[in-house]
């Protein structure tokens, strides 16, 4: 509003809750402080700042006002900010921080803003950083900042001091109060220097009478102003309106109350006078909108075919047009919320923008609309709902059809037609996994009908329905949601939901009701086990597309009760009857009669046997780990049966004759478990180490009758048994035999080597000179039954050792022998190695490893074994040594001096010659003589070290030469 102060006066007041800061400098309210009463002023909240102003480094929620001089003096404020305050103006809630700026003096409370100072400047004109009113209390008191800033503060606390040196009367000062925690509150203005000597005051008269704010609202609304001052007493009162032509004076509204309800817009004014001839104005902006119509919108009642139970609804194109109408769409704004009071109180940050997707599958939602003049969006506006509704697009499981058998009423049980179907019964296998509340489920004739809706060619599924063609009628289904049942799925050809058909089939042709049986039996009475299934035959022509169920009575064949279990062996008697269900491949069935006679028949003049010899196979012919040929189980041909039988009988009726066999008597009457390929037949149930029966039965194949009975034989013969020993091994040195062993009869065998026959034996008995893969075949010449069986012969033989094989390394540290056989040059036997001393003695027993080490010297004898007891190699070496001392004491141990493992079998030349130190000789010693004795001429030679110089030349004329020397120790 706009505030023209004419004349102002100071009256008593009361608590005057006054006006809000404005939250921009041009827009400032007015502020005071007197003590006749007490002023307030709410805070501002949530306003961001203009950055750095004066002092102040931020000015977070700024609170903009002017302050008018009403007497000239020192003025002296306290600045107060609380989160409430009492009755008495005293801060009674939280603290909350205040800083200022204030700037001054002006000629007036407008125009000012551009004039402000935003920082101090030094004495040479520079912009310097305003300082804190409390660090330097004289500051702005001096005009040391050198502009229209008359005092700032920034100290955090809830209280700051605020000082104007000789304010003049009639002046103005601009006041910015922020609220640094956002917290709302109060702000209140105290002049601490009230009524002392030289103290100035404010003029309060600028915010008694107030008109309030600038108000907007609808055409009709009735709109009080009231101009009774807070404080002093008027005693007259004129109220003019400006239309855009200047003021003019509303004729006969004299009194402090004036009610506007003729929808006119204009500034309006009252004008007070005071009982002292004061007057004062206060303007008041009302303007008044058309009233929007908020239209009705139609449901949106949407049908998901994703299944998802989502959509994405375009309001703004397909709902907003609707509630517009023929309204404006540039005067009028449309929001849409999820709640009235959303909508009533304009709560756009809930409101829903469009496109808009329903939030929960399948939901149901009130949207409720908004409609307000955009010039007005808070005063004149119209509120309307509608239904926002996801329903699910059905999804049916597929019926299968109905399938009947024709029946009796209306036309009888061969016309096509059935009389008694029940749709209904097909609803909860088309829904499926649906709720039935939420479905509705309709049956059709026509594909038109289903979709069109849930009556029209519809069926009633409650009641029996008749077929309206022959044999086959299709239906169609249509499954719709309740609640909207456009939303629906017709069952169509062209989709995957098909309809489904009533279907009748027909029912079985009897051909001879009664039917006849005849059956052989074995004896005179005529009482047997008898298999039904054989009259089939001539039941039915079509009976090899049906299935026959026989019952005792005909009353069980109605009821289905008393079933005859085993229909292929039941029990008989010449004469009975049983009934018969035929039913056909689709479950419909016809009940007739089955007479039963039965003869006695005796056996055909066939008694052949059959043999054939065991075979090496498992039970069941296959070659497995259960492999026998002594179980008496083998393939036979009995084919040759069939036509010796068949000879038996009229050459007129012998086509029409099946012969049959079984392995058992009671087969054979049940007419079971028959033998299928009797060119091929394995005794797998029936082993025939001993003879066994093949039971015969004759049928005429035109009507199953019995026409006679038969019996022949079969026998495994068994194979001729012996034992064999493999793998061998035959010594290519000592040639030996193989045989087949313990034959439990007189055969004649077959020998093969490598797979050729070799005409050497036809005994159990081969000679042998070299390995290989023998077979021993042994035949009963009586049976000419046979068994091979299979001999591995490995060849082997001693070893081949000479002295080129030998390798010996002697006086040494470690004096050894080593035979070498890496290019088998031993033989192609498998050897074992052996070493025995001078006295035969075994001093190493045989090993793998032909090696022996840490040897003394001496003569040895190397043993060569094959481990196939092809024979013991032997070669006897030397292996030299020289001792290093010996010890004549006669104890028998190295009582003399001797080379070890020299003799004149290794060496026919030797020269072995012995000095004392000096090199004077002291003997000659021959190579297979006792040794030196350490004696000289007869003489004992005292302990002392002795040379020896020794030459030896073996077999092959190679020399060996060796000198040094040996201790004599004498103890």
């Amino acid at each position: 509003m706009k505030r023209i102060i004419l004349t102002f006066f100071c009256l008593l007041s009361v608590y005057i809750n006054a006006q809000d800061g404005a939250t921009t400098c041009d827009m400032a309210e007015p502020m005071c402080s007197d003590n006749a009463g007490v002023k307030i002023f709410n805070n501002v909240t949530n306003i961001p700042g203009s950055g750095q102003i004066g002092c102040l480094i931020t000015t977070p929620n700024p609170a903009w006002f002017f302050i008018r001089v009403q007497s000239s003096g020192d003025l002296n404020f306290r600045i107060i900010q609380s989160s409430n305050f009492d009755t008495s103006g005293n801060p009674s809630g939280s603290p909350i921080d205040v800083d200022f700026v204030a700037w001054g003096p002006f000629s007036s409370p407008d125009s000012n803003c551009t004039n402000l100072a935003n920082n101090c400047l030094d004495n040479a004109g520079n912009s310097i950083t305003c300082p804190n009113n409390t660090a330097l209390p004289d500051y702005y008191i001096n005009n040391d900042d050198n502009t229209n800033i008359v005092d700032c503060s920034y100290d955090g606390t809830s209280i700051e001091t605020f000082t104007i040196n000789n304010a003049q009367a009639g002046e103005f000062y601009i006041l910015l109060i922020t609220n640094f925690e956002n917290i709302p509150g109060q702000i209140k203005l105290e002049q601490t220097n009230f009524g002392t000597s030289g103290a100035g005051a404010t003029d309060c008269s600028i915010i008694v009478g107030e008109l309030g704010p600038d108000q907007s609202v609808c055409n009709g609304t009735p709109i009080t102003l009231d101009g009774t001052p807070v404080t002093g007493t008027a005693t007259s009162y004129e109220w003019q309106i400006d239309t855009g032509s200047g003021f003019t004076t509303i004729s006969g509204e004299t009194n402090a109350i004036l009610t506007i309800n003729n929808d006119q817009s204009g500034i309006y004014r009252v004008i007070i006078t005071d009982d002292t001839g004061n007057t004062t104005s206060d303007d008041v902006t009302i303007t008044y909108y058309p009233i929007p119509i908020a239209n009705t919108p139609t449901d949106i009642n949407f049908c998901d075919a994703d299944m998802d139970g989502f959509n994405t609804f375009d309001l703004e194109n397909d709902v907003t047009p609707q509630i517009l109408g023929s309204q404006d769409p540039n005067l009028f704004e449309i929001n849409y919320f999820l709640s009235q009071a959303d909508a009533d109180n304009n709560n756009v940050p809930n409101a829903i923008t469009s496109p808009y997707t329903n939030p929960t599958p399948n939901s149901n939602q009130t949207i409720y609309v908004r409609i307000h003049n955009t010039l007005a969006p808070e005063a004149c506006y119209d509120t309307t709902q509608f239904n926002l509704s996801v329903s699910a697009l059905p999804a049916p499981s597929q019926p299968t059809d109905i399938i009947v058998c024709d029946d009796v009423p209306n036309g009888g049980d061969t016309d096509g037609f059935y009389n008694d179907f029940i749709l209904s019964t097909k609803d909860s296998e088309v829904l499926g996994g649906l709720d039935p509340t939420l479905f509705n489920v309709s049956y059709h004739t026509t594909l038109s009908g289903a979709q069109t809706d849930n009556s029209t060619d519809a069926i009633d599924k409650n009641n029996p329905y008749r077929n309206a063609t022959i044999n086959e009628q299709t239906i169609y289904v249509r499954i719709e949601n309740v609640a909207n049942t456009n939303c629906f799925v017709a069952s169509d050809p062209a989709t995957a939901f098909i309809p489904f058909r009533l279907v009748i089939h027909p029912l079985p042709v009897i051909a001879n009701n009664p039917a006849q049986i005849n059956q052989c039996d074995t004896d005179s009475d005529l009482t047997t086990n008898i298999n039904l299934t054989q009259a089939e035959i001539s039941i039915s022509n079509n009976h090899t597309n049906e299935t026959f169920q026989y019952y005792p009575t005909q009353a069980d064949a109605i009821a289905d009760t008393a079933q005859i279990a085993d229909p292929v062996s039941h029990s008989a008697s010449d004469g009975d009857s049983v009934w018969v269900r035929t039913i056909s491949n689709q479950g419909c069935f016809r009940i007739s009669r089955l007479d039963i006679t039965i003869s006695f028949a005796g056996d055909v003049a066939y008694n052949e046997e059959f043999t054939t010899c065991d075979d090496f196979l498992d039970a069941d012919g296959n070659d497995t780990i259960n492999n026998d040929d002594r179980d008496g189980i083998a393939n036979f041909d009995i084919s040759p049966a069939i036509d010796d039988i068949k000879s038996l009988f009229d050459p007129t009726i012998r086509n029409d004759l099946d012969v049959l066999f079984f392995e058992t008597e009671a087969d054979r009457d049940a007419v079971i478990n028959q033998i299928p390929d009797p060119a091929n037949y394995r005794n797998t149930n029936i082993p025939a180490s001993t003879q066994q029966s093949i039971f015969v039965k004759i049928i005429n194949r035109i009507n199953n009758d019995c026409t006679g009975l038969g019996e022949f034989f079969i026998r495994v013969l068994p194979l001729p048994e012996f034992e064999i020993t493999t793998p061998q091994i035959v010594c290519l040195n000592s040639p030996s035999f193989i045989e087949a062993e313990m034959p439990d009869g007189t055969y004649t065998y077959e020998w093969r080597r490598n797979g050729v026959i070799d005409t050497s034996s036809t005994s159990e008995t081969l000679d042998i000179t070299q390995g290989g893969t023998y077979e021993v075949t042994a035949i009963n010449t009586t049976t000419n039954c046979t068994r091979t069986r299979r001999i591995i012969v490995s060849e082997s033989i001693i070893a081949t050792l000479t002295e080129d094989d030998v390798t010996i390394i002697d006086d040494s540290t470690n004096n050894s022998i080593t035979i070498g056989n890496n290019n088998n040059n031993l033989g192609i036997g498998d050897y074992e190695f052996a070493l025995q001393d001078e006295s035969n003695n075994i001093i190493r027993d045989f090993q793998d490893t032909p090696m022996f080490e840490n040897l003394n010297g001496g003569v040895y004898t190397i043993l060569v074994r094959d481990k196939n007891g092809c024979g013991v190699a032997e070669l006897e070496v030397s292996v030299l040594e020289f001792p290093k001392y010996f010890t004549p004491n006669n104890d028998g141990v190295n009582d003399v001096w001797v080379v070890k493992g020299a003799s004149t079998t290794f060496y026919p030349q030797s020269s072995i010659h012995i000095f004392d130190r000096y090199g004077n000789p002291i003997t000659e010693i021959a190579i297979d003589g006792q040794g030196w004795d350490g004696l000289y001429n007869g003489k004992v030679l005292p302990s002392n070290d002795y040379w020896f110089n020794i030459e030896l030349t073996d077999r092959n004329g190679n020399k060996i030469t060796r000198k040094g020397h040996f201790s004599l120790l004498r103890k």
